[in-house]
């Protein structure tokens, strides 16, 4: 299937949605569904099972990846938002300063400091370029969970 993930939708007329973009809505807010049903600390291998289930049905959109990933965010897992970007780089698919800042940022509103380290590390390893900002947030983890 072609990457969806860099086609532009038109402009909204009158708040309708393009086709596109309610059909990532409708997958993501089934992705969110299955989620929420596996738990707070899901395994990797749950979220794998789930992340392949929506790449066979339409392959590697990016954006929906970076909107799963964002709500998590928004219902604090930074676990399952680690075990996300671990899946992603399993299934060598693109990781990116984005998906670092989500997730760096989310352990530190949950005082995970441990996890935001290792989503440092994985995302240096994965040769994602790393900034001041991503530092910051993963020092401020650090300190809020009392390192």
């Amino acid at each position: 299937r072609p990457d969806t993930s860099k086609t532009k939708c038109p402009p909204k007329v009158a708040g309708l949605r393009c086709q596109a973009c309610s059909t990532r809505r409708m997958m993501l807010d089934q992705l969110s569904r299955e989620l929420e049903d596996l738990g707070s600390a899901a395994k990797v291998g749950h979220i794998g099972t789930i992340l392949d289930r929506h790449l066979r049905s339409s392959g590697p959109d990016s954006r929906i990846v970076k909107l799963w990933l964002s709500k998590l965010g928004t219902s604090k897992r930074p676990i399952q938002v680690a075990n996300l970007l671990l899946c992603l780089r399993h299934r060598n698919l693109e990781q990116d300063i984005y998906l670092a800042s989500v997730a760096i940022t989310l352990c530190r509103k949950c005082c995970e400091w441990g996890t935001a380290l290792n989503i440092l590390v994985d995302m240096a390893s994965a040769h994602v370029q790393l900034n001041t900002i991503i530092y910051n947030a993963a020092v401020s983890a650090c300190e809020k969970g009392g390192q």
